[in-house]
């Protein structure tokens, strides 16, 4: 069975968590209408967790071909239905199904078979009572399963008996997240998923996905307080680090593409164990990033057309001198055409400078 990742949305985010307490007594399905490679359950996660560019929405679960991920507890409401106070938002779990085109959207969709039975069963909501996007609002949602709705319906009823240890019952934040979270409080830390996930590294424990096992341990060491992890580096804002060929994970727990390591980048802000890199803008470990003195002249890049490439998410002008829209920064296009400091991306038809894709 799929694994269910917790990674609740802070309560500082109203636009994505309302924080208004709820029964469910429905189960609303969505496709996420997002067929970007990489469009998969964690990047929708990083995308709510970021304040989903300004809009005010919001859903509990999404899922991919390979695993589920947890925004919000299923006794909390979220903004996903279209129909305002109405039960749509107010009294059903919201479920985005993924149709990344990296992904096995047949197994998505099984796996959203599996979780809907799951949470039928732990809510005691009918079958009659899972319903399309669509049913509330009218929108064609979720548009790749409308035309075949029976079928789903269908496999929803044959989907496997099998549910989780308690450590996977998807349900209030407090019961998922077990003692950890409730110790964290106490202590007034913060206790969301991306610092646990730094405070599990500093204390060895690899791979964190909030399961009870890791939390356990976790919140067993905190106790002790003896962290493994070397003390930080010293790193100033301004200084100039290479970012080591061993690194795995940003800061916020997503994979670090190879294309970036070890390359030189700029120290922009830097807090407690980590650093934000100013030409990718993302936040990565200090003991991930070794200092440089100075840098070393980067050689001109070499682009052809047909290669794939990655528009940065720190891009922000077009060479043509427009603002660069977000859903393009972060996503891989096909090279058409290449000048002498710019490459023609298809897909967005549009030129780009060099510095700002890799």
């Amino acid at each position: 069975m799929p694994e269910i990742i917790k990674d609740f949305l802070p309560r500082s985010l109203k636009n994505q968590r309302p924080g208004n307490p709820m029964t469910p007594k429905y189960i609303t399905v969505h496709n996420t209408a997002n067929s970007s490679k990489g469009a998969d359950a964690e990047m929708h996660s990083r995308y709510l967790h970021n304040g989903a560019g300004g809009r005010v929405v919001g859903w509990h679960l999404t899922v991919d071909d390979k695993e589920i991920y947890q925004h919000l507890p299923t006794d909390e409401n979220g903004w996903h239905a279209g129909d305002g106070n109405g039960d749509g938002n107010m009294s059903s779990i919201g479920i985005e199904i993924c149709e990344n085109s990296d992904g096995d959207f047949d197994k998505a969709v099984k796996n959203a078979q599996w979780l809907v039975k799951k949470l039928m069963k732990e809510h005691n909501i009918s079958i009659n009572n899972v319903v399309p996007h669509k049913h509330w609002s009218g929108k064609n949602c979720p548009r790749l399963m409308l035309g075949n709705w029976n079928e789903f319906i269908e496999g929803i009823k044959g989907a496997s008996e099998t549910v989780d240890a308690p450590s996977q019952q998807v349900d209030s934040e407090t019961v998922t997240n077990g003692s950890i979270v409730d110790y964290l409080n106490s202590i007034n830390k913060d206790a969301s998923f991306s610092n646990r996930a730094k405070l599990a590294k500093q204390y060895g424990i690899k791979g964190y996905k909030g399961t009870a096992s890791q939390n356990t341990e976790l919140l067993n060491k905190l106790k002790k307080g003896k962290p493994v992890s070397k003390p930080s580096k010293s790193i100033k804002v301004g200084s100039k680090v290479y970012l080591s060929k061993s690194a795995s994970k940003y800061a916020t727990g997503e994979n670090i593409p190879s294309s970036i390591k070890g390359k030189s980048y700029t120290v922009q802000q830097v807090k407690g164990n980590k650093v934000l890199l100013k030409e990718i803008y993302s936040w990565v470990y200090k003991s991930d990033v070794g200092g440089s003195g100075k840098s070393s002249k980067q050689k001109s890049k070499s682009f052809s057309p047909g290669q794939k490439v990655t528009v940065k998410k720190s891009a922000s002008k077009f060479a043509t001198g427009e603002s660069i829209a977000s859903f393009v920064k972060g996503n891989s296009y096909t090279v058409k055409q290449v000048k002498s400091d710019r490459v023609l991306l298809g897909g967005i038809m549009s030129w780009v400078r060099k510095k700002d894709v890799y």
